[in-house]
C-alpha cells in the first residue's frame, strides 16, 4: 500500500505540479488564475466520477478513453495557443493568457486526479491499510512538491536568461510528452495500431523506476516506445517549433522593414 501510493502520487500528481511549476513561472505573478483553477477542477473531477459510468457508455463503450485523450490534446493545443501570445500582440492579453493556462491545469487536474478520488475511496473505510496510506500520501506529496519547486526556480532562472520562450518550451515540452503518453489510450479502443516497438531501454532505464517515471512526466521518456509514438512526439515537438520560428523570424524582419 505504502509502496502503491506513492508511485501513484509519482504518476498523477506530479504531471499536475509540473504543469503548475512551469506556468506559474511563465505567467505574470498572480495567484488568482490559480486558485480559480483549483476550485474549478475540484469540483469538475467530482462531476467526471460521479458520471464516470455514463461516459464509459459513449461512442460504444469507448468514453472514457476518449475523454482522457482529447483532454491531453486540448492541453497541447493550448500551450500552442500560449506561443501564439508570445508571436502575436493581440493574443496576448493577460486575462485571455490566464483563461488559457486555467483551462490546461483545469483539464490536467480532472484527467489526473480523477484517479485520486477512486484510489482513496476503495481504501479509506479499511483501517488496516490506513496509516500505510497516509504514510505514503505524504512521502509521495512530498517528493512532487520538492520537485515541482525545483523546477519551478530552474524555470524562473531560464525566463530571466533566454526570456518567455524559454518558459514556453518547457511547457510544450511536457505537453508533448504528455501527449504521447495518452496513444496507449487510443491503442486499448483499436483506434490505431501501435504493436511494433522503436526500441527497448529497458536495460538502461526502466519506466518503473524512480528517474524513469520523472523523465516520462518532463518530456514523455519510454522504454519501449511504439513507432506510432516516436512519429507524433517528433512531429507535434518539431512542427511547432519550426512554424513559430518562421513567424518570429518573418515578424522580425518585417518589423525591420517598416523602419
Amino acid at each position: 500500500m505504502l509502496i502503491n501510493t506513492v508511485i501513484l502520487f509519482l504518476r498523477d500528481a506530479l504531471p499536475i505540479l509540473v504543469l503548475i511549476a512551469y506556468l506559474y513561472a511563465h505567467l505574470p505573478k498572480s495567484q488568482s488564475w490559480l486558485l480559480i483553477s483549483l476550485v474549478a477542477s475540484a469540483i469538475l473531477s467530482l462531476i467526471y466520477i460521479n458520471q464516470i459510468h455514463t461516459i464509459g457508455q459513449w461512442f460504444g463503450g469507448i468514453g472514457i478513453e476518449l475523454s482522457l485523450w482529447f483532454s491531453q490534446l486540448l492541453v497541447y493545443l493550448l500551450a500552442l495557443v500560449l506561443a501564439c501570445g508570445l508571436t502575436f500582440p493581440k493574443w496576448s492579453n493577460r486575462y485571455f493568457v490566464y483563461w488559457v493556462t486555467g483551462i490546461m491545469v483545469s483539464l490536467t487536474i480532472v484527467s489526473k486526479g480523477s484517479n485520486f478520488i477512486l484510489y482513496f475511496n476503495g481504501y479509506l473505510n479499511q483501517s488496516n491499510v490506513l496509516q500505510s496510506m497516509l504514510l505514503g500520501t505524504f512521502l509521495g506529496l512530498g517528493i512532487c512538491l520538492s520537485l515541482a519547486i525545483l523546477l519551478y526556480l530552474a524555470a524562473q532562472w531560464l525566463k530571466q536568461r533566454c526570456g518567455l520562450w524559454a518558459t514556453w518550451l518547457l511547457v510544450l515540452i511536457y505537453a508533448t510528452g504528455q501527449l504521447v503518453n495518452a496513444i496507449p489510450l487510443l491503442v486499448q479502443i483499436d483506434l490505431i495500431n501501435a504493436s511494433t516497438t522503436a526500441w527497448n531501454s529497458q536495460h538502461f532505464l526502466s519506466n518503473e523506476f524512480e528517474f524513469g517515471h520523472l523523465f516520462n512526466v518532463l518530456f514523455g521518456y519510454q522504454a519501449t516506445p511504439s513507432i506510432a509514438q516516436v512519429v507524433v512526439y517528433v512531429c507535434a515537438l518539431t512542427l511547432p517549433l519550426a512554424i513559430f520560428y518562421w513567424l518570429n523570424l518573418a515578424s522580425t524582419t518585417h518589423s525591420g522593414n517598416n523602419q
